[in-house]
């Protein structure tokens, strides 16, 4: 997804500066980014909420949800701009 929107960046360029989208689509670039940083544990710890141990589940699903949000104002941006 991260190649694919980075591609988009790429060939639709002049299209992103037009509507002043760009900033926007660098965003879900970013938000989504962190979700295939390696993970230095063995395990994937998917303790309960706010327990101990970190909820790899919830982690995953606020970077989506962040990315998701975002690309919602991109597409509201790019049909109205």
């Amino acid at each position: 997804m991260i190649q694919l929107l980075k591609a988009m960046e790429q060939d639709f360029g002049d299209v992103l500066d037009k509507k002043n989208a760009r900033v926007s689509l660098q965003q879900i670039i970013r938000e989504l980014e962190p979700t295939q940083d390696t993970l230095w544990s063995p395990l994937v710890l998917n303790g309960s909420g706010l327990g101990l141990l970190a909820n790899h589940s919830l982690v995953m699903a606020s970077y989506i949800s962040r990315a998701n949000a975002a690309i919602i104002d991109l597409r509201a941006l790019l049909t109205q701009g």
